[in-house]
């Protein structure tokens, strides 16, 4: 797929203007997709998309008048449809309906509010080709392409893409991070310290860069003989547009989950998998994520020997970090940690959510004794469960105060549809927490708790995660028991689940260079 990279020239008032017309114009597309899901997703579906909206249109005043009104009326709106989220799931859908009615603005998946033409990029702007300058004779360079690179963005997935891609760094290959989604933050000192963080390499290594390709409009200059690494299957469809250009026609691919199967059947389902048809050397997070890709025959794992050819690796769970804590343990009120991601449909919120009140109805959590907490990201408001019960907001935290707080889970909730576990349940239970997480495919009760018995797996139905809720909220009191769950069936550090893979991943990058 090709698609033009938009010319912007620097905005000026007009200019601003347009842009604001357009962002509205998105704005009511993605209401108008809230208006035809009808179901309990329209809450993970809006939420970023009014968030991003209110901290794009600017406060000063911005010319045409009528265009900067209408962008406030849109925000009020849609903040008050989002209000009603979390009291309420099954409410969004009757208030969007009631926008519709008000604004008399029908839902418009296509339309461009000030031409009618058909904006491309605007339902295909997530796998926008980066704007890339290729030059000959520079120093090959391993470009990583990850979605964001922000601070509040980097969670278990990115992390270990920086973590590998960091060990490869030490070992001499220069590394190139290239955030395709998001700008950067301000602070570049803190993502060196991440690093440094999630690899143990106690370094700042000289030979790693970061830069954004978020600006379609400032070209990225790679060299000819670079190698790519896509970490997301958007990522990979970027790389199908540079790889032609490049003297390497292979890509290292990362795959920590099948990604189709976050989408419904959509354009975005068939470009998802066709990134597992393309010319790339694989690697692959964990044994259960490999037996689903193989035994599902997708893509090239469907090729005898395939398989063979990638290197596979199982996460690793630092006990330095994620390991029971006492005097954590030891306190007045009991924890419950929900790790909660509405805008992640696979993590199954709505589901988590309702098991919790109803758990909470049974009496299974007295306001008196036990305090329940969302984690996972952003900050959500908190949630009234009924009967003094509230679940509130954990902010974003660093990786040393988020293993701190996983420490003093006596219970934890995390769910994924997915054939990969995810690292929330893994290291809420190196911790000590019983944690009710589901099961999925090849992901079977059996092997999850091979892994461990602080692992307690369910079917993803409300009926079952309340039951293991209830079970876990009993197993409470049994520390001894817990803390022997907390001996995990994983490596213990990165340097274990990585050392046997990295010589592989070295020939990759070797391999895609033509050595």
């Amino acid at each position: 797929m090709s698609v033009g990279v938009p010319n912007r020239p620097a905005p000026d008032g007009n200019q601003r203007a347009v842009e604001i017309e357009v962002r509205i114009a998105e704005s009511r597309r993605a209401l108008a997709e809230l208006y035809e899901l009808r179901s309990h997703d329209v809450a993970a579906a809006g939420r970023p998309a009014i968030a991003d909206l209110a901290t794009d249109v600017p406060s000063e005043s911005v010319q045409p008048s009528a265009t900067h009104s209408r962008a406030k009326r849109l925000i009020r709106t849609g903040r008050d449809v989002l209000r009603h989220v979390w009291r309420s799931p099954t409410a969004l859908f009757a208030d969007v309906e009631r926008y519709f009615a008000r604004s008399k603005h029908q839902p418009q998946q296509w339309s461009n509010s000030m031409s009618g033409r058909v904006a491309v990029e605007d339902r295909l702007q997530d796998v926008w080709p980066l704007n890339v300058e290729i030059r000959a004779h520079l120093a090959p360079t391993l470009n990583v392409l990850l979605p964001s690179l922000r601070k509040q963005d980097l969670t278990g997935g990115p992390n270990t893409a920086l973590n590998l891609t960091y060990r490869l760094a030490a070992r001499g290959v220069p590394v190139r991070y290239i955030a395709t989604d998001q700008e950067l933050d301000s602070d570049a000192s803190f993502l060196h310290a991440h690093l440094r963080a999630v690899s143990g390499i106690d370094e700042t290594l000289d030979d790693v860069q970061f830069i954004s390709g978020r600006n379609r409009g400032r070209a990225l200059v790679l060299g000819a003989d670079d190698v790519l690494c896509g970490t997301a299957w958007w990522t990979a469809q970027m790389i199908k547009e540079i790889q032609p250009r490049l003297r390497s026609q292979r890509f290292m691919y990362l795959i920590q989950d099948f990604e189709p199967a976050m989408y419904a059947w959509s354009t975005k389902q068939a470009m998802a998998l066709e990134t597992y048809d393309l010319d790339f050397q694989g690697i692959i997070c964990g044994r259960l994520l490999a037996d689903f890709l193989t035994s599902e025959r997708v893509g090239r794992f469907s090729e005898p020997g395939f398989l063979d050819s990638c290197a596979t690796f199982e996460p690793a769970v630092d006990p330095q970090r994620f390991a029971p804590h006492f005097d954590r343990l030891a306190r007045r009120k009991k924890q419950l940690l929900f790790y909660a991601r509405p805008q992640a449909p696979r993590n199954l919120f709505e589901l988590g959510l309702v098991a919790l009140k109803q758990a909470a109805a049974r009496g299974a959590f007295p306001p008196a004794e036990w305090e329940l907490g969302f984690i996972g990201g952003d900050e959500m408001p908190t949630a009234d469960l009924g009967g003094g019960v509230l679940v509130k907001s954990h902010p974003w935290r660093d990786y040393e105060a988020y293993a701190r707080l996983l420490q003093s889970a006596d219970v934890g909730l995390s769910l994924m549809l997915s054939p990969h576990t995810s690292y929330p349940p893994l290291e809420m239970a190196a911790c000590g927490a019983t944690v009710v997480t589901n099961t999925f495919s090849v992901k079977t009760a059996a092997r999850l708790q091979r892994i461990s018995t602080n692992l307690l797996p369910v079917e993803p139905r409300v009926e079952d995660i309340v039951s293991g809720l209830l079970a876990a909220v009993e197993r409470a009191e049994d520390l001894p028991e817990r803390f022997s769950g907390a001996m995990l069936d994983v490596p213990s550090d990165w340097d274990a689940a990585l050392d046997l893979v990295l010589p592989r991943i070295l020939d990759m990058w070797n391999a895609c260079r033509g050595r």
